[in-house]
């Protein structure tokens, strides 16, 4: 669809019939596809173990995480395939991996329900296996076997899709698009709200009955993933959906943001010199903008944070008006000061 101005979107483009790996390329094809030639692409394939970079993170709970992602001219080609596949138009109830959809756009979509159940897929991207890319690959874009093979390896590290390869979010929202349709489907036929973050999935409703539940975990077992985390709730108090609450008709921001906010206007209120407050303001109205940009900005608390930084911002100009100011008078009175008589040597 065309934008504004004229040029064409590159993201979502079509659906998946009209995607080019659905058009049974050829490997040379693919490999066109991806800015390389044939033979390179099958000695990146075959050789890709030295692009890969393989190093362990540890999480804010103290789990250790082992990465394997890809780096060089393998991550290039792994950009180029997100590339293309970002072109195939995702369902409404997706909203991440997705160009201008954030976790406000994926909250709000639950506003003003009474009853919520959020799961989540236990290790989504781990438990996506290469025999499912591959069955991806042949069964839904009817690539060739020796093409799918090629792609398959191409994509996936140690037997499964990579952790930190920027293909992984738009292959894995691909590859079980068909277990994310089936869950719409039960949540349609029961008058059900129903959005997916990654790996976290989001229903609501007047009311969620059980056997809703048991029927979703069903077909998230039959895809060769498991769920976890299942939480019920209901009632009037925040019911947070990736980071953002949901009261009511209304979104609200996580305490941890406000906690960060109250010790910015501590530090800015405490800073000594123009360049600290400069700082802290800095670090403020970004904070402030979070929090205008979650609750709206005709809320009373988007009002008051758009109040504060129009006045943090005009305290700033202020301060660099004045600073601005001083500067030229010390320049002026230098040029004033007559120049120091140059004295002979004693010698």
């Amino acid at each position: 669809m065309p934008r504004s101005g004229g040029k064409r979107s590159q993201v979502e483009r079509y659906g998946i019939e009209r995607s080019p790996f659905t058009q049974r390329p050829t490997q040379r094809d693919v490999a066109e596809l991806l800015g390389e030639t044939r033979d390179d692409l099958r000695r990146l394939v075959n050789y890709k173990e030295q692009f890969i970079i393989r190093r362990q993170i540890t999480s804010k709970n103290g789990k250790v995480r082992d990465l394997a992602y890809p780096d060089s001219r393998l991550r290039a080609a792994h950009e180029r395939l997100k590339f293309h596949l970002n072109k195939i138009r995702q369902p409404d109830y997706l909203y991440s991996p997705r160009r201008k959809r954030g976790q406000r756009d994926n909250a709000a979509v639950h506003l003003d329900q009474d009853q919520y159940l959020t799961l989540d897929l236990k290790q989504f991207y781990p438990s996506t296996t290469e025999d499912m890319v591959r069955r991806w690959f042949l069964n839904e874009l009817g690539i060739y076997p020796d093409v799918a093979g090629l792609l398959t390896h191409l994509c996936t590290v140690d037997g499964k899709v990579s952790f930190g390869s920027p293909l992984t979010p738009v292959l894995c929202s691909l590859v079980h698009r068909p277990m994310f349709d089936a869950i719409s489907g039960i949540c349609r036929a029961r008058g059900l709200r129903y959005s997916v973050w990654v790996d976290d999935l989001t229903l609501s409703g007047q009311f969620i009955p059980g056997e809703a539940l048991e029927e979703i975990r069903a077909i998230v077992r039959a895809a060769g993933l498991r769920s976890h985390r299942i939480i019920y709730r209901s009632g009037n108090r925040p019911v947070f959906i990736t980071g953002i609450g949901v009261v009511g008709p209304h979104l609200v921001a996580p305490n941890s943001l406000h906690r960060r906010i109250k010790e910015c206007w501590a530090e800015y209120h405490s800073a000594e010199t123009d360049n600290e407050r400069d700082a802290v303001c800095q670090r403020l109205l970004s904070h402030l903008g979070t929090l205008r940009q979650i609750t709206g900005t005709k809320s009373i608390s988007g009002r008051k944070a758009a109040d504060q930084m129009n006045s943090l911002r005009q305290q700033r100009d202020r301060r660099q008006v004045a600073a601005q100011e001083r500067r030229q008078k010390a320049r002026e009175a230098e040029a004033k000061t007559p120049p120091k008589e140059l004295v002979d040597a004693p010698f």
